[in-house]
């Protein structure tokens, strides 16, 4: 178990470190645009578009639900182990 921990903490950490390279895309995307992509590349913007979501939704998440004071509600929790791992990797 303290295995799988280490390895959801290292995937988050690696996932928040490495957002800005899809941010930088879609900014790229937006500031010059191409009057023709190809599919893949509107499958790749796509891709990014959703990676980022998802890390605005951790962060979310991070600063305003699974905060110390909400720490006791969650503990009841059958995705208690994920959210500890993410979330309150200090406790």
């Amino acid at each position: 178990m303290k295995n799988l921990t280490t390895i959801i903490q290292f995937i988050d950490q690696t996932f928040t470190s490495l957002i800005f390279i899809p941010m930088c895309f879609i900014l790229y995307c937006r500031f010059f645009p191409s009057k023709e992509r190809s599919r893949r590349m509107r499958i790749f913007y796509r891709v990014c578009i959703i990676l980022v979501i998802l890390f605005l939704l951790r962060y979310f998440c991070d600063k305003f639900i699974f905060t110390a004071i909400n720490y006791p509600r969650f503990t009841d929790s059958g995705l208690f182990p994920l959210i500890q791992a993410v979330f309150y990797p200090e406790i």
